[in-house]
């Protein structure tokens, strides 16, 4: 089971916003979905969950097209932060619902996340504070046992201590009821653990789609002199410099026999977020004049 985008392309307000994606999310995995602002995250969600539609390529579920099968949506739960509920809807009632639509959608579960939360259900969605609409939201996400669920920033808007609850509640959820897991954050660093592939957009297509670990394990900064930082970095995959008071520091991707140092030289690996910025930064022109 999987999710398939093959050649798909979106278009709106004559911008190209998605362009000739192929990605395949395979079943019981969680994704880190990455990109700076409108790298087209959201977009992509949005047409994985058919509330838009391609303007080229197609989507498909275990093997359907979306467009031609549509009960294969009650497998896939995308929590959004569009206002999707009618002005007058309490708690309970979008509960009700959704246990309506989603078989699987576990009431029992929902309940004692309301509690944990200190949502009351007679509490009218429209009148929540932000925080509470983004608690609520996830209480929602992380009650239905669909085969795909979406996140798209579900810690918005939430402190430390919320957000460091939320990611249990997701891993207790996918312990509960393995699925696969397609995470948009910025939030990069708090999540590195959490998540097995990454899959980063830029400029609306695919720039990486790897596993984490061995992402990472590639990614270095060497410092230095110039004379000896130039030296090593012949042959090798730079992903930017920078000058620091005579010195350079370096981003490169490293394989295991490119590894051998001159003591002069610093080499650090690079975490998940520090190697996100290195492959994105050139979208504000940064890397000009290097």
């Amino acid at each position: 089971m999987a999710i398939e985008i093959r050649g798909m392309s979106k278009t709106a307000d004559n911008l190209l916003v998605l362009n000739d994606i192929d990605l395949a999310f395979k079943e019981k995995t969680i994704y880190g979905l990455l990109g700076q602002n409108d790298s087209g995250k959201t977009t992509l969600m949005r047409l994985i969950a058919h509330l838009r539609f391609p303007t080229e390529g197609y989507i498909e579920v275990d093997e359907l097209d979306i467009e031609e099968h549509s009960d294969v949506l009650k497998n896939v739960y995308f929590q959004t932060h569009d206002n999707i509920y009618p002005k007058r809807a309490k708690l309970k009632q979008i509960v009700k619902w959704m246990g309506l639509f989603y078989p699987n959608f576990q009431m029992d579960i929902c309940s004692s996340l309301l509690e944990k939360y200190h949502l009351n259900e007679n509490e009218f969605f429209n009148k929540l504070p932000l925080k509470k609409k983004t608690l609520f939201r996830s209480c929602l996400a992380f009650s239905n046992d669909v085969d795909y669920l979406l996140l798209d920033e579900p810690a918005f808007s939430l402190d430390a201590y919320h957000r460091n609850a939320l990611y249990h509640d997701m891993l207790a959820s996918y312990e509960r009821y393995p699925k696969t897991i397609i995470l948009s954050t910025h939030a990069i660093d708090e999540i590195e653990e959490l998540i097995e592939r990454v899959v980063i957009l830029e400029d609306g297509q695919v720039l990486i789609d790897d596993e984490v670990e061995a992402l990472v394990n590639r990614a270095y900064s060497v410092k230095g002199d110039e004379r000896d930082v130039r030296e090593f970095l012949q042959q090798k995959t730079i992903l930017g410099q920078e000058y620091r008071k005579g010195k350079i520091k370096a981003y490169v991707q490293l394989d295991e026999t490119e590894m051998e140092l001159n003591e002069n030289l610093e080499l650090k690996p690079l975490n998940l977020q520090e190697l996100f910025i290195q492959l994105t930064r050139d979208v504000y022109g940064e890397r000009e004049g290097e």
